[in-house]
């Protein structure tokens, strides 16, 4: 099975698509004119934005593009799995609406009392299609939902970059897969956490310059390779690493999405979108509020 639902649909040629979302990037610059200031719901507008391109796009360019949008499907049944653990119905049901998930995965969601039975499923379900669901039970009693998640965001990530043959998505999800990596280790270093940060392969960093890094204990070695990874002007703080190595993931999309008639264009608007959908959950509800939403995984 899928992870995500599959259109018969034929879809809107690729050029005219990068013209609406051309257009639609450009009202996220403006954003009292944007439809994004008209929510109550951030996360509402992000589903809702991410069906309209999943939608639009015809099955070529979708196809292309399929390992983005499970990547950030997967960070919305994470979410879902967050407060059914939780106790929490309706806040995951909410999480549902407009899901590109299969109609199948969504039923088992809502009619699923337990995280156990539900990983269960899921593992019934996709496994076959993607390994990373493989021994999800297992994963989730003897990690918890904190390592289920880091195991199936990062396992996700390294089966996109695998498969994918689109250059322009591979970098993206190398870009994240970093990332991850560079945050275990900050997280380590800066906490004094004295195992080993779990270091994943297929990034554009390799496990053993990372793992150089680890070996040196040292938290200015660390930030100096956090701002090669990220090629800004500026320093990170120690304070601020992870939003250093989101604006640096924002100045390659919007380097790689000035060709109007390529899907730099489309990924840049996917991930404008991730972050206006964060910065307004900020502004509406607190950041401690909203932090079982944003960037899970």
């Amino acid at each position: 099975m899928k992870l995500l639902y599959e259109i018969a649909a034929p879809g809107a040629p690729s050029d005219y698509l990068y013209a609406r979302i051309r257009s639609r990037r450009a009202e996220l610059d403006v954003r009292e004119k944007s439809r994004w200031g008209r929510s109550a719901d951030p996360r509402a507008d992000l589903r809702l934005e991410y069906k309209w391109v999943y939608e639009e796009m015809n099955q070529q360019l979708r196809n292309r593009l399929l390992p983005v949008f499970e990547y950030f499907e997967l960070k919305t049944l994470i979410i879902a799995l967050r407060y059914m653990a939780a106790g929490d119905p309706s806040s995951m049901f909410a999480q549902l609406q407009l899901s590109l998930l299969q109609p199948q995965i969504i039923k088992v969601l809502r009619e699923t009392k337990q995280v156990a039975l539900l990983t269960a499923a899921l593992e019934r379900f996709l496994a076959e299609e993607y390994p990373y669901f493989s021994d999800l039970t297992k994963t989730y009693l003897r990690e918890g939902p904190g390592g289920l998640e880091q195991v199936l965001v990062g396992r996700c990530l390294q089966q996109g970059i695998a498969r994918s043959r689109s250059r322009q998505v591979r970098e993206f999800l190398r870009y994240l897969l970093d990332m991850r990596n560079l945050q275990a280790m900050y997280k380590h270093l800066r906490w004094q956490v004295p195992v080993t940060p779990p270091i994943l392969s297929g990034g554009g960093l390799s496990p053993a310059a990372c793992e150089k890094v680890w070996a040196e204990k040292n938290l200015t070695s660390l930030l100096e390779l956090i701002r090669k990874q990220a090629k800004l002007v500026d320093s990170p703080s120690e304070d601020g690493v992870e939003d250093y190595l989101l604006r640096g993931l924002s100045a390659r999309l919007r380097r790689g999405g000035r060709d109007p008639l390529q899907l730099g264009v489309v990924i840049d608007y996917l991930w404008r979108c991730q972050l206006e959908t964060r910065t307004r959950g900020r502004e509406l509800a607190g950041v401690e509020q909203v932090r079982v939403e944003e960037t899970a995984g």
